[in-house]
C-alpha cells in the first residue's frame, strides 16, 4: 500500500484507540428476570449514569416477588436508589412494570420513559384498578401514586434522546400496543434492549421494527423460549377458541364465559371476537376490562362495536344467550355458563427468535427473561445458531446478580 494509505491506516488505528480510551465503561447486571420469568429488571451502567430497564414483579406459587436491589446497592456501582438516573419501561405487562411505583418512590431523581400507550396501560393497572371507586384506600396514598405516574415522560417511536455520553432511540417492538425496543449508542457502540417483541403482525399491533443498517454490538434479548427448541407458537389457538365460543352460542343457545389471564390478551381476544361475530351475538364485558378498552380507543386503537355491552353485576345474568368476557378469576356466575379459559401466547417461539437474531446478527447476545429448559437434552438458541455459518453472535445466558462488562 502507498505511504498515504499507511498513514491513513495508522491515523484510523490511533482514532480507534483514542475512542476506546474515551468510551465510558458499560456494565450490565440482571436484578430480576434473568434465567426465569417474572420481575424483569436490568441494571445498565454507562459511565457514571445508572439506568434501569423495566421494573416488574413476578409470581411464584401464588406469592409475588420483586427484583433484587440489594445486590445492586452492595455492588461497587451504587449505594442508594437515589443514584438511578433513568428508567426505561419496554411495555405494560406486570412482569415488566409492576414494581415501578415502588422503585420510583425510592429513586427520587430518576426520569422514567415509556410510550404514551404504555403510560396509559400502566396508569390503569397501577392506579385506576386500585383507587377509582375504592373508598377504603388512603387518600394520601392515592395522591402520591397519581403524582408519581404524572412524572412519567412519554416518548415516541423513532425519537432520539441525547444524554451527552450516549443517545437513546425507541423502536416499535410489536407484542402489545405501545411496546418499545430501546437502542443505546455509546460512541460507535450500539446496545439494543428488546423487551418482549413480535416479528409478525398481531391482532392489535404491527410487527416490530428493529434498527436497520446498524452494526449492533450487543442485544439484550428477552428470550422466553430460548431453551425450548420444540416450542412452536400456535398462532391459530386464539382463532380456534373464538370459533368455539361463537359455535356454542349459535348452535346450542348456551352462554359462554371467557376468562382471559391478562388485560392485553383480553383486548386482543375481544377485537378478533368482534371481527368474527357476524350473527350479532351480544358480547358482555366486565367493567375492569371495558375501562381499559375505552382508554385504548381514546389512543386511536379501535376495538368496540354495537354488540358490546358492559356487564352490570347488580342486574344479574342476562337472559339472552351471550358471551361474557372477563379478566376476573373470581367471577360469580360459573354454573350457568360454558367455561372457556381463553389463553394464548404473545411471545416469540424458537424459530421466530432465530429469525430475529439472524436479522440483527449482533456480536453479542445477553439472553434474559428465560424459562428453564424442559429437558437436559434440549438445545438452546446458542447451539442452534452455531450451525449458521453467517452467525457471528457470542451468547451469554445472563444470571441474576451477576456482573457483565459489555
Amino acid at each position: 500500500c502507498t505511504y498515504k494509505e499507511q498513514m491513513d491506516e495508522s491515523f484510523g488505528n490511533m482514532e480507534s484507540e483514542k475512542e476506546g480510551r474515551m468510551r465510558p465503561e458499560i456494565i450490565f447486571m440482571p436484578l430480576g428476570g434473568g434465567q426465569r420469568v417474572g420481575a424483569s429488571c436490568y441494571y445498565l451502567k454507562i459511565g457514571d449514569s445508572n439506568i434501569l430497564l423495566d421494573a416488574g414483579i413476578g409470581v411464584d406459587q401464588g406469592m409475588e416477588f420483586e427484583p433484587d436491589f440489594h445486590c445492586l446497592l452492595t455492588s461497587p456501582f451504587m449505594q442508594s436508589m437515589g443514584q438511578i438516573n433513568q428508567i426505561f419501561i419496554s411495555h405494560a405487562h406486570m412482569d415488566h412494570v409492576g414494581d415501578l411505583l415502588k422503585v420510583m418512590n425510592q429513586a427520587n431523581y430518576a426520569n422514567v420513559y415509556m410510550t404514551e400507550i404504555t403510560k396509559t396501560l400502566t396508569q390503569y393497572q397501577l392506579y385506576d384498578r386500585l383507587f377509582i371507586g375504592n373508598r377504603e384506600k388512603d387518600e394520601r396514598t392515592r395522591l402520591a401514586t397519581k403524582g408519581l405516574l404524572e412524572k412519567i415522560t412519554p416518548v415516541s417511536f423513532m425519537k432520539t434522546l441525547d444524554f451527552g455520553k450516549y443517545r437513546v432511540t425507541f423502536y416499535p417492538a410489536g407484542h402489545i400496543p405501545g411496546a418499545m425496543m430501546v437502542l443505546f449508542e455509546v460512541g460507535r457502540k450500539k446496545i439494543l434492549y428488546t423487551g418482549d417483541y413480535s416479528i409478525h403482525h398481531t391482532v392489535l399491533t404491527q410487527k416490530c421494527i428493529p434498527p436497520k443498517g446498524m452494526d449492533i454490538d450487543t442485544v439484550i434479548l428477552c428470550g422466553l423460549h430460548a431453551k425450548h427448541p420444540d416450542y412452536v407458537k400456535k398462532s391459530d389457538r386464539m382463532f380456534q377458541q373464538i370459533g368455539y365460543a361463537l359455535h356454542v352460542v349459535n348452535d346450542t343457545g348456551q352462554s359462554v364465559l371467557c376468562k382471559v389471564p391478562q388485560l392485553s390478551k383480553g383486548i386482543e381476544f375481544l377485537k378478533k371476537l368482534n371481527d368474527w361475530n357476524r350473527t350479532g351475538i351480544p358480547i358482555y364485558i366486565d367493567e375492569s376490562l371495558m375501562n381499559v378498552v375505552h382508554k385504548m380507543e381514546q389512543l386511536s386503537v379501535p376495538i368496540l362495536n354495537q354488540y358490546n355491552r358492559v356487564m352490570d353485576m347488580n342486574k344479574g345474568r342476562p337472559k339472552e344467550a351471550h358471551i361474557y368476557l372477563t379478566s376476573d378469576r373470581n367471577t360469580r356466575w360459573v354454573g350457568p355458563y360454558k367455561l372457556l379459559n381463553a389463553n394464548f401466547s404473545l411471545h416469540e417461539d424458537f424459530s421466530e427468535m432465530k429469525e430475529f437474531l439472524k436479522l440483527l446478527n449482533p456480536r453479542q447476545a445477553m439472553v434474559v427473561h428465560c424459562d428453564k429448559e424442559k429437558s437436559v437434552f434440549d438445545e438452546t438458541i446458542e447451539q442452534e445458531m452455531m450451525r449458521d455459518g453467517e452467525c457471528r453472535t457470542q451468547f451469554t445466558f445472563a444470571e441474576e446478580n451477576e456482573i457483565y462488562q459489555l
